[in-house]
């Protein structure tokens, strides 16, 4: 199971960095809040004092890490995202999806984004707009709680091993007042894993129905999800079943240069 940021920071040093841990703790801050903090809101989250940290933010800033608005408030710049992206895993997932993410967009009228699996959150890792004059978007580098009100956690703790699907069990009820119980999950999970893919109506936004399917590496287990957001519009002729449809052949060809063998997700 991923540990988070927080938990791992709690962990007993054996070695002590304190300037970096400074400039860690600012970046790791501004990338939580929905909105720019000034100096001195950091200072009092972070319980140091504004000169304290001062020089760190002229100097993530220069490096390009956080950026300053015109209201003098600090925010982190795309630098992160940009770097989870150059890592091998990222780049090898992403070579393989977008292509087919594209066509499929193409094919079906719809958007399209991939999704994984971040430290106990789900992560928007790639976004494919459709074509259309309108239609509905998440933006890429968004992160939701790992819960059941939306549908990529279910189909990425369904793909999984026993073990590890029970502890992303865990991950979705845990601090969840709403979550479902722990029998009517698993039993929903194991109709994904039968099903190959979920479908339901959005909880979020009315009028989206929400269809997903499982990255499968080569070992069968869910790397990530390819999610499409179908949006019923007059002027689009494509059927749910048929845009679930190619949507189920873009899924397999991703997962297939990924590694996975035909069959591989059956039970």
């Amino acid at each position: 199971m991923s540990r988070s940021l927080s938990s791992l920071a709690s962990v007993a040093p054996r070695y002590e960095a304190p300037a970096l841990e400074k400039g860690l703790d600012i970046v790791e801050l501004l990338a939580g809040e929905p909105a720019p903090l000034s100096q001195n809101q950091i200072a009092q989250r972070l319980g140091r004092s504004a000169s304290e940290i001062f020089r760190m933010l002229e100097v993530l800033e220069r490096r390009g890490w956080i950026a300053r608005g015109d209201d003098g408030g600090y925010a982190t710049t795309l630098a992160l995202f940009e770097l989870a992206h150059r890592q091998a895993p990222v780049h090898r997932l992403l070579t393989a999806a977008l292509p087919e993410m594209r066509a499929l967009a193409a094919d079906t009228r719809q958007s399209n984004h991939l999704v994984v699996f971040h430290d106990r959150r789900i992560l928007v890792l790639a976004q494919v707009d459709s074509p259309e004059a309108m239609g509905f978007r998440m933006r890429e580098g968004a992160h939701f709680p790992f819960r059941a009100d939306r549908v990529s956690p279910w189909v990425l703790a369904a793909f999984q091993p026993e073990a590890r699907r029970a502890a992303l069990v865990d991950e979705m009820r845990d601090g969840d007042p709403k979550a479902p119980s722990r029998a009517a999950l698993l039993r929903g999970l194991e109709r994904i894993r039968r099903q190959g893919y979920e479908q339901r109506r959005s909880d979020t936004l009315p009028g989206i129905l929400d269809l997903c399917f499982p990255i499968l590496d080569a070992h069968g287990a869910a790397i990530a999800t390819l999610a499409q957001n179908y949006l019923a519009q007059r002027d689009v002729a494509v059927t749910v079943v048929e845009a679930r449809e190619r949507q189920a052949v873009a899924a397999a060809r991703i997962s297939a240069r990924l590694g996975a063998r035909p069959g591989t997700a059956e039970p």
